[in-house]
């Protein structure tokens, strides 16, 4: 026989009971966190109580006193000789755990901001490059894309087929987003989707991983998950929710024919309002015409009135003009009549002094005085010896 040592032996049955990978199913209690790190709870059912530990980052299910689970792993010694149950996957049993572990993951997720309505984004109003995230097998599928099709046309769909329940339901989802996102950057929306089900079917929408990856999408994304009474963390972080995934394909794409009938009606509203303002500008030029039309008639009475007052004005200065001509020739005729050179041609002579003033009187000059004698054809200069 053998002789082992505490540690060996401890070893021995670490490496046999590794080899073993078994369910067990019970109810959580005495739940805690040590350190941020290490993850404590036990698992009872009414006679037996199991330790079990993990470390908080392999914890993907929010778990809480009181809820139903099943955990799949493998017992283990540790060193100091406690035996434990290593979970390496958690699953939650009974509507009551499943809401329970909904509640407290939307907690956290709300504290945290993922589903802030303030940083969801619009879908764009008439995309031509759409996403689709679901199983090919679902009737949801089918909906989605006979829908889009009968709505508009010329769409480029880029499928991912992911499950969409079961155990890796989550993880595949995952995939599957983070795929589309990074291999058609250029889709203008993307569709997550499936039918309706249970709390239990819809698992894999309510879990973290796939909450995250709607977060961290850089392409929109519409949520229709189950029917319009289900509610999923999923519909809570999608920038949309739909009710239903026929609604979901509502949403993304405009039904051609109501966008035609819009766009029939905007040109019969332009037709009329243009009619309208044509008519409003036709009444303003037959107004400006009639204005300048009875300006121009007012202009032309006035240059007819003024050309009047003109023409009586100029007959007026006429007269005015042969009178004032007849009655310079009239005195033309008397200044002739008086010039003197005309005297003097009939003999007489006119006598003036040196400064040239007329002599009109004998007692006027004086001897030795130089006079000039003016005659019509010239003068003659003499000088004064005598005065009588």
């Amino acid at each position: 026989m053998k002789v082992y040592s505490v540690t060996e032996f401890r070893e021995e049955m670490n490496e046999l009971l590794g080899q073993v990978t078994v369910a067990i199913q019970g109810e959580v209690c005495d739940y805690h966190v040590s350190q941020n790190r290490f993850v404590w709870f036990s698992l009872k059912d009414d006679v037996s109580v199991i330790s079990c530990f993990a470390l908080a980052f392999q914890l993907q299910t929010p778990l809480d006193d009181g809820m139903e689970i099943r955990a799949v792993g493998s017992p283990t010694v540790f060193k100091k000789g406690q035996f434990v149950f290593r979970p390496r996957q958690i699953e939650l049993v009974g509507h009551g755990s499943l809401r329970k572990a909904f509640e407290l993951l939307k907690a956290k997720l709300t504290k945290e901001g993922l589903f802030d309505q303030e940083r969801k984004r619009r879908l764009p109003r008439f995309p031509g490059r759409i996403g689709l995230v679901t199983s090919q097998d679902a009737a949801a599928y089918s909906d989605v894309l006979r829908i889009l099709r009968n709505r508009w046309s010329g769409l480029h769909i880029v499928h991912a087929d992911v499950p969409v329940q079961g155990a890796h339901a989550a993880a595949r989802i995952v995939e599957g987003l983070r795929a589309i996102n990074h291999f058609h950057p250029d889709l203008e929306c993307l569709i997550l989707t499936r039918g309706g089900g249970s709390l239990e079917d819809l698992q894999a929408f309510n879990s973290e991983e796939v909450v995250r990856a709607i977060f961290a999408s850089r392409i929109p994304v519409v949520s229709a998950v189950g029917h319009e009474r289900d509610v999923t963390l999923a519909d809570l972080v999608a920038d949309v929710r739909a009710s239903t995934p026929t609604n979901a394909a509502e949403l993304v794409v405009p039904d051609q024919r109501d966008v035609l009938s819009a766009i029939s009606a905007l040109i019969s509203q332009c037709e009329h309002r243009l009619s309208a303002h044509v008519q409003v500008l036709h009444e303003h030029v037959g107004s400006a015409v009639n204005v300048l039309d009875r300006c121009a008639r007012q202009q032309s009475d006035a240059v007819t009135r003024m050309n009047q007052r003109l023409c009586v004005t100029l007959r007026t200065h006429e007269s005015e003009l042969v009178l004032a001509k007849t009655r310079l020739g009239h005195l033309s005729q008397l200044l002739q009549s008086m010039n003197p050179l005309h005297v003097l041609k009939r003999g007489y002579t006119m006598t003036l002094d040196a400064e040239g003033s007329l002599v009109r009187s004998a007692v006027q000059t004086h001897v030795g005085q130089v006079l000039t004698t003016r005659f019509a054809d010239g003068s003659v200069h003499s000088t004064v010896d005598e005065t009588r």
